[in-house]
């Protein structure tokens, strides 16, 4: 009789064990399905998440196997796939390593800008925008990673590059990334003997971010920095559009009527530099900055007809010249 009732329980206790952790669970669709684990989930919320994908038979069996498994401490806020069908345990496995994990990807264009920035750290990886720009004007915050005691905020200092994330991302880790990517090609572009010795790091990152937004073909660069520079050398104003466009914060063309309003950044009514820079530059134009073209250039305008270079004049009769060229040039269908 007792040798019966131990066999009793010792079937009950492998049906249930079997039932816990290996018993496929029902199979409601063939596509993968994404899991979302924010920080700090706990089993009964991600228990939620899964039973409202279909994806559970019990939502107590599953509770036993994550907890029984230890599966609470392994979870890591991500992305994952998860497939219908799956026992507990392979869904406990999936949600605690990495292979399932989704990679999480960021492209941050050249020439960027924080705020734009902070709009594609949330469209591509869901990162809240506000946290992201508040550490991204925190100055103690940026000046700990290395960014110049003159910055204000992070323009200019977060480099323009694809990130990746295995798991998740938060915005702090992020900004991080950035400013560490920024200030190994700073410092790799450094170590090449500057000719412009006279210019500082948070001048150099200023005038580089000029560059990038004004400059349309790789081949430019340079000629376009040595200009600013020739301009900068004789005391001359930048007349620089994109500082007064980003002082303003526009989206559009830049008018006449916008050159008249004052502001730290607006390079038409100010000698010098603006305060900072205006956009996130590439090495490249650090580079040209650093390594500008040799000539007497002091004037430019876009050429308007589609290459996205521009005519460069050494004197106003001769821009004034390039000025009627290019309006031919639009004017040409």
């Amino acid at each position: 009789m007792k040798r019966s009732l131990y066999f009793l329980i010792v079937v009950v206790l492998l049906v249930a064990i079997y039932y816990t952790f290996f018993l496929k669970n029902p199979k409601t669709t063939e596509r993968e399905i994404i899991i979302g684990i924010p920080k700090g989930m706990s089993v009964s919320a991600l228990t939620d998440t899964l039973a409202s994908h279909n994806l559970l038979r019990s939502r107590l069996a599953f509770q036993l196997a994550t907890r029984t498994l230890g599966a609470a401490k392994k979870l890591h806020a991500g992305l994952y796939r998860i497939e219908s069908g799956l026992s507990n345990s392979e869904i406990v496995r999936r949600l605690t390593g990495s292979e399932y994990a989704l990679i999480l990807k960021a492209t941050f264009p050249e020439g960027v800008t924080i705020y734009r920035a902070a709009g594609i750290a949330k469209e591509k990886l869901g990162l809240d925008s506000g946290i992201f720009m508040r550490f991204a004007t925190d100055t103690a915050f940026l000046h700990s990673l290395g960014v110049p005691r003159e910055a204000k905020t992070g323009e200019g200092y977060l480099f323009p590059d694809t990130y990746e994330f295995l798991l998740s991302a938060d915005p702090k880790g992020l900004l991080t990334k950035m400013i560490k990517r920024w200030k190994k090609i700073s410092d790799d572009s450094l170590y090449e003997k500057s000719e412009e010795e006279a210019l500082t790091l948070h001048e150099i990152m200023t005038l580089a971010s000029i560059v990038e937004a004004e400059a349309r073909r790789p081949d430019e660069r340079d000629t376009i920095a040595g200009l600013y520079l020739n301009r900068l050398n004789i005391g001359m104003k930048l007349d620089a559009d994109p500082t007064v466009a980003y002082g303003l914060h526009l989206t559009r063309p830049v008018t006449h009527d916008d050159l008249e309003i004052p502001g730290p950044y607006n390079t038409y009514k100010n000698a010098g530099l603006p305060p900072g820079p205006i956009c996130n530059p590439g090495a490249a134009s650090v580079w040209a900055v650093l390594h500008p073209a040799h000539h007497k250039y002091l004037y430019f305008v876009a050429r308007r007809d589609g290459s996205g270079g521009h005519y460069f004049s050494r004197t106003l009769q001769e821009q004034e010249r390039m000025i009627n060229l290019a309006r031919a040039n639009a004017a040409t269908p």
